[in-house]
């Protein structure tokens, strides 16, 4: 005879209930109203398929505490709040559901989410458009998005004039070398950070005349 399965015991807290059941090892957690909705009381008996259904909703419960903690912590991009819940071991439903609803609700946005990225890149850290692009792609936006993120973010900027701006912030460094082995360093630097060589060597010589207009005690 197929054992019965029996809520053996509801521990209430706050706005969640912890429901053990003897079929489970664990204690499966829910909101308050599934158990108004499914009658849960202790030492009653249900069948398999309620069983699963509350094992469904419980994970889709967790599952919405879990990106409800991320997204109040900071923004994510839809990717990103992806990953760290599948590293969670939610189940790919229950993930798709979560995203789906704060998505619909403009929590999760991910073209404001890469533009604010973008802008907040370039005032502080200023970039080409390769690099601004693979940024943004790190943050797991879509690529047809950052790169038109990025094509948005630049309009009106000259590469020049950011290619100088960011090697000013590391010119302290390299003043210090020789003229040449100064000059491999920063367009090294800036060939890392997305700018050209013509970008590069503008702002190289531009920073090099600023240095020998400053008076020398």
């Amino acid at each position: 005879m197929e054992e019965k399965i029996r809520i053996l015991k509801l521990s209430r807290s706050a706005s969640e209930v912890s429901v053990t059941i003897s079929a489970l090892e664990d204690p499966v957690v829910v909101p308050e109203h599934i158990v108004h909705k499914h009658r849960l009381k202790e030492d009653i008996v249900i069948t398999p398929s309620q069983l699963e259904t509350l094992r469904t909703e419980s994970e889709l419960f967790r599952c919405d505490r879990t990106a409800a903690r991320m997204l109040a912590a900071r923004e994510h991009s839809t990717g990103e709040i992806r990953t760290k819940l599948a590293r969670k071991s939610f189940t790919p439903d229950a993930i798709r559901q979560i995203v789906r609803k704060y998505q619909d609700r403009g929590v999760l946005d991910d073209a404001r989410y890469a533009h604010r990225l973008a802008n907040q890149l370039l005032m502080q850290r200023p970039c080409g458009r390769a690099y601004l692009v693979a940024y943004l792609q790190r943050r797991m936006i879509d690529r047809s998005l950052a790169e038109e993120t990025a094509d948005v973010a630049l309009t009106g900027k000259d590469e020049k004039e950011l290619a100088t701006a960011a090697l000013a912030k590391r010119w302290g460094g390299y003043s210090q070398f020789e003229l040449e082995v100064a000059r491999q360093k920063a367009y090294n630097y800036l060939a890392r950070r997305g700018f050209g060589y013509e970008a590069a060597r503008v702002a190289f010589e531009q920073l090099l005349e600023r240095r020998k207009e400053v008076p020398r005690d």
